[in-house]
This record gives C-alpha cells, sequence and structure tokens, in this order.
C-alpha cells in the first residue's frame, strides 16, 4: 500500500510537468470558494473560435479578380459627349451655380 501511495504521488507530480509545445490554464476559484480543475491544452490545438474560415478556391478568385468580364475594355465601350449632351451639362453647372450663388445671397441677408 505504502509502494503504491508512492508511485501515486510520482504520478501526479509528473502530469503536473506540461510536455513540450503543451499550455496549461491555471484554477479558477468559483464563487462559492471551490477551485475548477486546470485545463491543458494540447500542442498544436487552435480554439474554434480562432480558426480560420474555409474559402474555396473559386470564392478567393472571384474576390481577387477585377469586376469586368474578361476580354471587355470599358474605355472602347464609352460613347464621346455629342453636342446637345455637352449643353445640358453646361446648362446643368449654370443652373447649379446659381442656386448656390441665391442661398449664399439669403444666409448674408438673413441671420
Amino acid at each position: 500500500a505504502a509502494m503504491d501511495a508512492a508511485t501515486d504521488g510520482e504520478q501526479r507530480r509528473l502530469l503536473s510537468i506540461p510536455k513540450e509545445g503543451e499550455r496549461v490554464i491555471a484554477p479558477t476559484r468559483r464563487p462559492d470558494g471551490t477551485l475548477r480543475k486546470e485545463i491543458r491544452i494540447r500542442a498544436g490545438y487552435v480554439p474554434q473560435d480562432e480558426v480560420a474560415i474555409y474559402q474555396s478556391k473559386g470564392a478567393l478568385m472571384k474576390k481577387s479578380g477585377p469586376d469586368v468580364t474578361p476580354g471587355y475594355d470599358p474605355a472602347l465601350d464609352a460613347k464621346p459627349k455629342t453636342k446637345a449632351a455637352k449643353r445640358n451639362e453646361r446648362r446643368k453647372e449654370k443652373r447649379h451655380q446659381m442656386n448656390t450663388d441665391i442661398a449664399d445671397m439669403f444666409s448674408m441677408v438673413l441671420p
């Protein structure tokens, strides 16, 4: 019986020494005063919430590539503006400028 106690104590001591790469989280105390068991983390273990989410090759290619169809050149597709389009753009800019000028005048008159 004495021999069993000696080997039992020796086994406990050996268990408390972590192996290479293992980690041990110390026991914590519960609100009622009792202790929780220490947590042993094996070498190479990665917690589930730290594991990267798997992405397929297709998803990675879709993410990394440009958003246009291969062989499509948007510069060739762009049409030059017509005279009417240019004139309308100038009118729009003039109207916008006039509105900002009027707003500035009102802000000077009204405190």
